[in-house]
């Protein structure tokens, strides 16, 4: 068995559709969300879970609220990827509404594994989409990383 199928989904969605013993799952919440973490059925392959807003950095946070994407957060997707993706089927990706957080990590996978993903869906985070490249290239060199930062900060 090996990696064939990515998809994107809304935090209802996998609260009623799983688990599925062969496909791993990836749960993107919010710390701060009023109904609590995503209620994750045992049974699944692998669960990696994260919690970071869908925000650039460019986003005004005056009251500092909103938590911004790390570079551990992408790094631990990256690793978590490249570990379960000869062990399943798929990888089952969601946040909240399973629009832009979700659709940036699962653009990442489609494209490091060779898998579809429609060209002409833009919503994803395009933030998180470029920290996932970031952190995949195994030793990226300095002006490489200026150069996704620059990118980033333009966002």
């Amino acid at each position: 068995m090996s990696l064939n199928k990515v998809m994107f989904v809304g935090r209802y969605s996998v609260e009623v559709c799983g688990p599925w013993s062969d496909f791993a799952l990836i749960n993107i919440g919010e710390s701060d969300a009023s109904e609590g973490y995503a209620n994750i059925q045992d049974g699944w392959h692998d669960v990696l879970r994260l919690s970071f807003h869908d925000i650039l950095p460019s986003t005004p946070d005056p009251d500092g609220v909103y938590a911004l994407m790390r570079d551990k957060d992408a790094k631990a997707i990256v690793d978590f990827v490249r570990y379960v993706a000869p062990n399943v089927e798929g990888i089952i990706v969601h946040c909240k509404a399973g629009i832009s957080r979700s659709a940036a990590v699962a653009k990442w996978i489609c494209g490091d594994y060779n898998l579809p993903f429609n060209v002409r869906y833009t919503k994803y985070n395009q933030y998180i989409y470029l920290m996932i490249l970031m952190a995949a290239q195994d030793a990226p060199s300095k002006s490489y990383k200026n150069k996704l930062r620059t990118v980033m900060r333009d966002l």
